[in-house]
């Protein structure tokens, strides 16, 4: 039993000091927030990287994962032109927060407050001016 975990201990070893050193005089890329936080490795053309940075990337792809999932998410924006898919994202992460917070009407009660937000400005203005 010890020299099983001897040689795990050694092959993990090996694996970390081989990924340290696949590019010399590099520094390892840190994964995207979705590749940490789907515990994968972030590969160079990754679907996710610009959008999902590895700071606060995973915490807001952990909401997006949850709502749309993690292949829904990819697929939608693999047919989405690439300049427009930061805006994409940044509807889809607003819309799982909405839904996270509000699981009946997600973004609609934001919709629906606002609307009654200015029919109630300009029912006060109709009265003033």
């Amino acid at each position: 039993m010890a020299e099983s975990s001897d040689s795990r201990r050694k092959g993990a070893g090996k694996r970390a000091s081989e990924a340290a050193t696949s590019e010399p005089g590099s520094i390892p890329n840190s994964p995207c927030g979705a590749c940490k936080f789907l515990r994968r490795k972030c590969v160079s053309g990754c679907i996710f990287a610009p959008y999902f940075g590895s700071d606060q990337g995973a915490a807001r792809f952990a909401a997006v994962h949850k709502v749309f999932g993690a292949s829904n998410v990819s697929k939608l924006l693999m047919h989405i032109p690439v300049n427009r898919r930061q805006h994409a994202v940044v509807t889809i992460s607003y819309e799982a927060q909405a839904r996270l917070s509000d699981p009946v009407y997600g973004c609609v009660s934001t919709v629906l407050a606002l609307q009654q937000q200015v029919h109630g400005s300009t029912w006060q203005n109709g009265l003033v001016g």
